[in-house]
Parts: C-alpha cells; structure tokens; sequence
C-alpha cells in the first residue's frame, strides 16, 4: 500500500486544527514548560478525534497498520509543535525520542488481531518475594536450620528493597508470559538502568521461570551497558531491524511494513524544523 496520500490527509488534520491553537499558546505569558504541556495535550486531543474518523473512512486498511500509522504521525507532529512553542535542546528531544518510539512500538499490541494475546498486569514484588520464600520453606523442610535460613532471606529482601515490576509492555501470548524492556538506545550513563534491569529480570524469572524477557532497543549500535546484559542471558535483546522483526513476530501487526513505507521523518517534518535538528546534531534521534 501507499502510504503517502494517506499521510498527508492525517498531517493536514493535524495542522487545521493545531495551528491557531500553537500560535495562541506561544503568545500566552507562560513559561515554556507550561506551554509545552498545553501543546502535548492538544497534539494529543487531535489525535485521538482522528483516530475515530480513521476508523470509519479507512475501514478496508489493517486496523493494527493504520493505527501504528497514526502513531508515527503524532510523532512527527507531536515534535513539530512542541518545537514551535518551546525549541528542543539534546536532552530533551533525547528523551521525547525514547517516548514516543516506545509509544510507536507499543501500537502494534493496542490493536493486534491475534485472539491468543492479551495484554497482563505486573506481579507486585510481594508476590515474587512470598513465591521464593515459598520456594526456601519447601527446600528446607526438616531443616533444623530452617529458621534462620527463612530469616536471613528474609534480610536480604529488606536490603534489596521493592522492585518496581512495572515494563514497557506485558502479555500473555499462546498461554506464556512476556515482558518487553523498550530502550531508545544507550548513552554513557546507563549504569544504574542496566543494574535495574538485570534485577528485575531476576525477580521475573522467579515469579514464573518459562517466562521470556525481552529487550529490544532502536539503535544498531550501543555501548558496552547493552553488552553486559546480552552476556547475563536474562533478557534477549534485538537491536534495529531485528527489534521490528520481533515485534511483527509476537503481534503480527505489520509494523516492518509501516516502517519500511511511511517513516520519512526527513521529508514529514518541515523543512525549517529539519535543518534545526541537524545543525543542533539530533536528526540521527530520528532513525527509526
């Protein structure tokens, strides 16, 4: 399919009703972080009445494409507008980024046609402490010891503290469970989210040992934080084009093709917005 008309329709919907709003949220006496928030909210309104005509006028295209192709285009609107009331700087446009090609990604499971997948709610680490406590009273039956071995596991959970359980997207599918990381990709600074993430995993595979972690990030190439948890063997990791190929793999909801045919972040962004990302060096954020 060509994606092109299609686009422009939803780009011009998009600039028909956000432009007199960006431009009467720019004059207010506001400060810029204010003004950002009003025009995320916008973005966001705009999108989701489109998304009700969609429905109705292009019912014969893939629900899951046409909607991942929504996403696609809020995003590129949803950084245009932003940009007009309150220009991008590196870490902030760094992390805009990361949100809004997980929020992409994540479109393929919001309307997967697949009827053995749904999406499931994290375990609280309560629930996986008690599961290996359990586990500890069962090992140690008839243990004089058991006592003090349930105590100093115990200690040890109060060192550790509570894990947030909570990732980027959880489901069942065929009757196993999945847990999918999103990572835009890997700065200087991941330490601490890689020692996170090894923890959570852990903590995973004891709320359900066949459960299949999976953490798939948009670079091609990353640093040595990525390598050391490919080498922990907790999560398997996808990076670039076989980040894609997984996610069509589990959900079946296209979004190689919608990739491969409607992302042109080059030629979707205006051309003054573009030339403001390359010469502030964030154009490559956008290799999707």
């Amino acid at each position: 399919m060509n994606y092109t008309q299609l686009k422009q329709f939803i780009f011009s919907y998009f600039h028909s009703n956000l432009t007199d709003i960006a431009r009467d949220i720019q004059a207010k006496n506001l400060p810029e972080r204010a003004k950002s928030i009003l025009i995320n909210q916008a973005v966001e309104r705009v999108k989701n009445d489109l998304g009700k005509i969609l429905i109705v006028e292009y019912s014969h295209i893939d629900r899951s494409k046409l909607f991942m192709l929504l996403q696609y285009c809020y995003s590129v609107m949803s950084f245009e507008y932003r940009n007009v009331v309150w220009p991008y700087e590196y870490m902030a446009f760094s992390r805009r980024n990361g949100e809004l090609w997980e929020r992409f990604c994540k479109a393929a499971w919001d309307h997967s046609l697949l009827p053995n997948l749904y999406r499931i709610s994290a375990p609280s680490f309560h629930e996986v402490r008690n599961s290996f406590r359990d586990r500890i009273i069962n090992h140690t039956q008839g243990n004089q010891y058991q006592h003090h071995i349930v105590n100093d596991v115990d200690s040890v959970f109060e060192l550790v503290g509570e894990i947030n359980m909570v990732e980027d997207e959880m489901f069942n599918l065929n009757g196993r469970n999945y847990i999918i990381d999103f990572k835009s990709g890997f700065g200087s600074n991941e330490k601490g989210n890689t020692l996170r993430l090894i923890a959570v995993g852990r903590a995973y595979k004891h709320w359900d040992p066949n459960v299949n972690l999976l953490f798939l990030v948009r670079q091609n190439e990353n640093n040595n934080y990525l390598e050391t948890i490919r080498r922990n063997n907790i999560w398997e990791v996808h990076c670039g084009d076989a980040a894609y190929q997984k996610i069509d793999e589990l959900t079946n909801a296209g979004i190689c093709e919608i990739r491969r045919e409607a992302i042109d972040f080059r030629n979707d962004l205006s051309p003054k917005f573009w030339s403001y990302l390359v010469n502030t060096n964030l154009a490559d954020y956008l290799n999707w």
